[in-house]
């Protein structure tokens, strides 16, 4: 009787090491957060490592110390595989991926609250103790079996027999048994090392300067008037497609158009492709400001060494002042060089001193304004190419700054620098949380683009306004295509003409159809060109006659 109670307890915990190891390397994501769930599969790595011992015999100390770093090793892999695309809404590519670490970790721990990051640190820390822990029992209690003739051949052979029905089933549509299994890990590692490859050893290096080269910039002997190119950070299609998000913003998209149409500007609208999604914005503005497709960072470091004319450069050759506005940059930029503008208004030069909203800092309606008031407001000025991505609707898209009606707001000296506040880090984790501060966000931003094509836009600009990248897939899911909008503004109906004829349709909501990739979107500005009427006796800028200076102007009812 003894004996078989120690069996059973024996059997019991051999049964719950198992379930342990094989529930490590299977688990999946919780959508949305960064926990995970459990599933009932089976772990095809775990199978082979059970038949490798099982033939081979129980390894020793040193050999088990192996085995636990593999399986931890292992662990990390799924929940890389697993949580990198349901946040992100992409796999994870470690070579280029690892090089933002720093930098986005700078920003984590700089714009969350001292006292729940250091919790939510020890946590962690506590958490990833106990599952070594947990792993450690139980890999010694399965080793400790397989000393055991009889557990040693028992599991050698459910390993063998688990394995032939993987096989059975991958062979043979009719047999279910494939699905028992979960996808192996070991194929995470051996792709990332063949990017990592494809990246460094095997890349063609030669693939830029194969391109055809961006066209020259048609004006058609008109006169020229400005031109914004203004990147929505986040901004993605499902605005429109997805019901959680299109229905709270109709209104606002709806009564953006109205307001405007009763000023004179008129807009037209389209969809395109992105090069990204959830995140890496660059590589959406170099594919739009190159003509090319920039998918990766190896695109991007293709790029910057290449000797390809850029749209800046086309503009700046045509008699165009070519500034970017850059709120964001903090750090040194070469690529401005590269891209070929005149001027460049990083966060140090638009000398913001105001409330700091999160690690962004600087509202976007302050920047767009501190750009009017420095480089639109002024006589006898060439025309300006605005280069603008916005900064407000990056995640976690708080804390948001207000929006002032009153432009003039940000005339008044600042007083001493104080922080708007921080958010609590489960906020910052959980995609339910991030949806309704996704929702402010693009409120915002339409709010500020609405405001300043009513009270300050020059008269005869043409504004192209368009998203980088749909919003990480915590907030709107994975399973959703790169699409972005895009909208072409202008007074002049002609201007907008030429863009329905390319398959832009009229209006503030764009049609179904993608035009192409957000490369072409560049192209297509420099072929079209841009009809420009100067401004007729009467015209509307604002809501009244167009002032001198304007920045002392332009208060809204």
């Amino acid at each position: 009787m003894e004996r078989l109670s120690r069996l059973s307890i024996n059997g019991f915990r051999l049964a719950l090491a198992l379930w342990l190891l094989n529930s490590a390397l299977t688990f999946h994501n919780h959508w949305p957060t960064v926990g995970v769930r459990w599933v009932p599969e089976l772990s095809l790595d775990l199978i082979v490592l059970l038949l490798a011992v099982a033939w081979r015999g129980p390894p020793g100390r040193w050999g088990r110390g192996l085995l636990l770093g593999g399986v931890i090793l292992l662990a990390l892999g799924r929940y890389m595989d697993v949580t990198a695309p349901a946040l992100m809404g992409r796999s994870i590519h470690l070579y280029w991926d690892s090089q933002h670490l720093p930098r986005v970790a700078t920003m984590f721990i700089d714009s969350v609250a001292g006292g729940p990051l250091a919790l939510g640190g020890l946590a962690l820390l506590a958490l990833c103790g106990v599952l070594i822990a947990a792993l450690r029992w139980a890999l010694n209690t399965v080793i400790t079996a397989l000393n055991r003739p009889v557990a040693r051949r028992a599991l050698g052979i459910l390993a063998a027999v688990l394995l032939m029905l993987y096989g059975a089933g991958r062979l043979s549509v009719r047999l279910p048994t494939e699905h028992w299994f979960a996808l192996p890990v070991t194929p995470v590692f051996i792709e990332q090392i063949r990017l990592a490859l494809d990246a460094t050893v095997f890349r063609n290096l030669g693939q830029i300067a194969a391109q055809p080269p961006l066209p020259v910039l048609n004006l058609n002997n008109r006169k020229s008037g400005d031109v914004f190119v203004i990147f929505f950070e986040s901004y993605g299609a499902l605005v429109f497609d997805d019901p959680r998000f299109a229905a709270p913003l109709k209104g606002e998209f709806a009564a953006l158009e109205q307001s405007l149409a009763s000023v004179g500007w008129r807009v037209a609208s389209a969809r395109l492709e992105s090069s990204t999604f959830g995140g890496g914005s660059w590589l959406a503005h170099a594919s739009l400001l190159s003509g090319l497709r920039i998918a990766d960072q190896g695109d991007y470091r293709d790029l910057l060494v290449s000797s390809r004319q850029t749209l800046v450069r086309r503009f700046a050759d045509a008699g165009y002042r070519t500034v970017a506005v850059m709120p964001g940059l903090r750090y040194a930029w070469p690529e401005g060089r590269f891209y070929g503008f005149a001027g460049i208004y990083n966060a140090e030069r638009l000398d913001y001193r105001g409330p700091a909203y999160g690690w962004w800092a600087i509202p976007d309606q302050y920047s767009l304004y501190r750009i009017h008031c420095t480089e639109l407001d002024r006589i006898d000025r060439p025309p300006l190419f605005v280069f603008f991505p916005t900064i407000n609707s990056h995640a976690p898209f708080a804390p948001l700054p207000p929006y002032q009606p009153d432009w003039r707001y940000f005339d008044a000296p600042a007083g001493e620098d104080v922080e708007s506040g921080a958010v609590e880090l489960s906020e910052r984790l959980d995609g339910a949380a991030l949806g309704p501060a996704y929702i402010e966000s693009i409120r915002y931003n339409l709010q500020v683009l609405g405001g300043y094509l009513r009270h300050y836009a020059p008269a005869n600009a043409l504004l192209l306004v368009l998203g980088d990248h749909q919003p990480p897939a915590v907030v709107g899911g994975r399973e959703i295509p790169w699409q972005v909008p895009v909208h072409v503004f202008s007074r002049n109906p002609a201007v907008l003409e030429p863009f329905v004829a390319a398959g832009f349709r009229p209006g503030i909501v764009p049609g179904p159809t993608v035009l192409g990739g957000i490369e072409r979107m560049g192209r297509l500005l420099l072929e079209l060109g841009h009809e420009v009427l100067p401004p007729q006796p009467g015209d509307i800028h604002g809501e009244g006659p167009r002032q001198q200076t304007q920045c002392a102007g332009g208060e809204e009812g």
